[in-house]
């Protein structure tokens, strides 16, 4: 029970997921941040099962999980996916599963977004140009990103993109995606088709869409979809089909490049398909240099002439150059110029025969590459902590922002520009792990790490690092992708909860002190009144009877003592509220109460002295409280003192701003250890039935919350058998 309370307490506002289970699953106890994620409110979550509210293909999981922790010390880093209303639709949890008193506790953090855009990370390492979608069927709402609107022509900030969306499509085929949808719902199996986008005076366009269901109690809760513009090799595909001639034409048109440059007459001769592709004259053979030189894109002129003309001057007869072309229709195409030049008696280049290769396609699939690279750099930049991508022989292939700063001021080299290996710059106290996870992920198998660090700012950050293997599609791994998460939260939050323990058994502790002190306080005087009244009833000796009425005025005012003490520890906020200020005389205030005790010192023959301050301070105190709480300390002195001095001594500091009253006794002392429990309620260095000495424990604990109420504060100084010296330090009036 007090554990459960423990967690509660601890984790209820913390940004940590915690859920309480019985044996068998059922859920004891959610936080608040646990409890916005669910679909249902906190009364009608407690009770019921944790499988009501699991992913289907996580279930197996979890029973495995509530079977195993029963017989282990902990389960760490489990992920499980629950069904929520938040937008998401899915919430992905690692969680900490441990057993204590027949009570799980689950503790963990949120890792949707992470797994997320892990996926991202995988899907755009296998598709080229894509967008992703997502559809619910509980509110039937489709959701397109940006790059969905932008692959269909569509502006994402265009307000009206909506409708926009919607006619996208012609009926015929918004019918069929339909279609698509409602057989996943009905199936719960994943889809992959190729649907055409053809629409009125605008180009056809063939998209591939697929779409993965998220299952929970067997039911569709969700979509996730991806499209890949397959439009380019859809269309080859269409043409093939339909048209052998086509694949021919193909053919023919990889050698329609060959060309033979005449470099004396400047005259160029191109294939003829050549030339009708470039919308070149189709009835002459040879084409003046300077016309095709008009062909070339106007921005890359310059550098192909420089180019060719260092190509002419080399030694070397190999010929390279490369520019974009107009097509015929327009359109700029990139090309590489492979050739082989032929020279004359006097070294100087005559005729150059060679080809020109169409490379647009790989171009626009390198720029697509560097598009891909970016998205991904951004992607690295936004996710983990620390991320890091190493190829099999554990070099950096890519690495984020934050990272690359680190590294640079720490090795001066830049990981993404520079090839280096991961363990070359590492801090040592991660080396000595790297080496095993990095060969564990090389083998297909993801392992994580917990380590401490201290940061720049000299505080203690936990991280946890994550080794997973790329996989091509035969499953080999080519990558590695290490992911250093901050934990810190965690950590001290698992610290916390082992503090909250400790604390706890102290409690518990001092509930037993605090019973035997009151029991102890309040029926020894209590016994001693009941027995001195029946002993008066029947003594006729008046002596006999003197004795007993002044052992009867000790008992009382024993009792009386106590319940006082208990009533003024438990009227502080009353006392705030009702506290009378005024300006006072310190040394008079100290000397009445010094005065007081006189009887008591005398009669245990203690040296028993006041100092008073000659500058005469005037503090501002309720005067009836400052009596209260500096008469405890005097009572003190005297009832642990046996032999020796008690020395009352009032000063000022050097600015004349600060008054201290010191008590100093050559009494008993106080253990070190104890120094800073015996402000606290209810305790004492001696405690139990076999104590010392007789008392609450609470004397001290109201003579500093009074002083404190006043605006000062009370400090200690002990050595044991040597004695004490308590110093109340009030601020003087000006």
């Amino acid at each position: 029970m007090h554990t459960h309370k423990l967690h509660t307490s601890v984790l209820e506002k913390s940004s940590l997921f915690l859920i309480i289970l019985d044996s068998k699953g059922n859920i004891q106890h959610i936080n608040t941040h646990a409890e916005k994620h669910f679909y249902a409110s906190k009364e009608n979550i407690i009770g019921e099962s944790i499988f009501n509210f699991v992913l289907d293909n996580c279930k197996a999981n979890l029973q495995e999980i509530l079977n195993t922790v029963k017989t282990t010390e902990a389960i760490h880093h489990q992920y499980i996916k629950f069904c929520t209303t938040t937008e998401d639709g899915v919430l992905t949890l690692k969680l900490d599963f441990t057993q204590e008193n027949d009570v799980i506790y689950a503790i963990g953090t949120e890792t949707t977004k992470q797994e997320k855009e892990h996926q991202v990370f995988m899907a755009v390492s296998e598709f080229g140009d894509i967008a992703t979608w997502y559809y619910n069927p509980k509110t039937s709402e489709l959701y397109w990103s940006n790059e969905c609107y932008n692959m269909h022509g569509i502006d994402p900030n265009d307000p009206d993109r909506e409708h926009k969306r919607q006619n996208s499509y012609q009926e015929k085929n918004r019918d069929r995606v339909r279609e698509h949808i409602a057989t996943l719902i009905s199936t719960k199996k994943s889809f992959d088709f190729v649907e055409v986008n053809e629409k009125e005076d605008a180009e056809i366009h063939y998209f591939r869409i697929m779409a993965e269901p998220l299952i929970h109690n067997d039911e569709v809760i969700f979509v996730n979809g991806i499209v890949v513009d397959v439009t380019e090799m859809q269309t080859y595909v269409e043409q093939l089909k339909h048209s052998e001639e086509t694949k021919k034409l193909a053919l023919k048109g990889i050698r329609s490049g060959l060309f033979d440059h005449i470099i004396t007459t400047n005259m160029v001769y191109y294939s003829p398909s050549f030339r009708k592709m470039l919308g070149l004259s189709l009835t002459e053979d040879f084409v003046p240099e300077e016309e095709f030189r008009k062909m070339i894109h106007p921005d890359d002129v310059e550098e192909a002439y420089t180019r060719h003309l260092n190509n002419l001057q080399q030694e070397d007869p190999h010929y390279f150059n490369h520019y974009r072309l107009r097509h015929i229709d327009g359109k700029y195409r990139f090309y590489e110029v492979y050739g082989y030049s032929k020279k004359d008696t006097d070294g100087k280049v005559s005729r150059m025969i060679g080809n020109l290769i169409d490379v647009d396609e790989r171009k626009i699939n390198e720029q697509l590459i560097l598009k891909n690279q970016r998205r991904l750099q951004a992607m690295v930049n936004n996710g983990f902590l620390f991320t890091f991508l190493l190829n099999k022989k554990g070099e950096v292939l890519l690495t984020d922002e934050a990272s690359v700063a680190i590294i640079e001021k720490d090795f001066n080299v830049n990981p993404n520009k520079t090839n280096c290996r991961f363990i070359d710059v590492l801090p040592l106290n991660f080396k000595h792990t790297f080496a095993y996870s990095f060969n564990e992920a090389l083998k297909g198998n993801m392992t994580r790490k917990e380590l401490e660090r201290v940061t720049t700012e000299g505080n203690s950050q936990w991280l946890e690092i994550q080794y997973s293997p790329i996989f091509d599609q035969q499953q080999n791994v080519t990558s590695v992708l290490i992911g250093l998460l901050d934990v810190t939260e965690r950590k001290m939050a698992e610290l916390a909860i082992k503090e909250a323990h400790i604390k706890e058994q102290e409690l518990n502790s001092l509930k037993t002190n605090i019973l035997a002190n009151f029991s102890h306080e309040i029926r020894t005087p209590l016994n001693g009144i009941m027995a001195i009244s029946n002993l008066l009833i029947t003594e006729k000796d008046e002596d006999e009877r003197e004795k007993l009425l002044h052992y009867l005025n000790e008992s009382k005012e024993r009792l009386l003592e106590t319940i006082n003490n208990l009533s003024n520890f438990s009227e502080i906020e009353a006392i705030k509220a009702n506290i009378d200020l005024k300006v006072c005389d310190l040394n008079y205030t100290v000397e009445s109460s010094y005065r007081e005790f006189d009887h008591l010192a005398e009669g245990k023959q203690l040296n028993y002295k006041l100092i008073l301050d000659e500058s005469q301070p005037n503090v501002e105190i309720d005067e009836e409280l400052f009596r209260t709480a500096f008469n405890n300390i005097i009572h003190n002195a005297i009832k642990y003192t046996h032999t020796g001095n008690i020395t009352i001594h009032i000063y000022t500091d050097d600015t004349n701003e600060t008054a201290f009253v010191s008590v100093k006794d050559t009494g008993i002392g106080i253990e070190e250890e104890n120094l800073t429990k015996i402000f606290d309620p209810f305790v004492q260095e001696s405690i139990g039935l076999s104590r010392k000495y007789e008392g609450t424990g609470i004397g001290l604990s109201v003579s500093k919350r009074y002083i404190e109420i006043l605006d000062g504060s009370i400090t200690v100084t002990s050595e044991v058998v040597k004695g004490s010296e308590f110093i109340i330090t009030l601020p003087i009036c000006s």
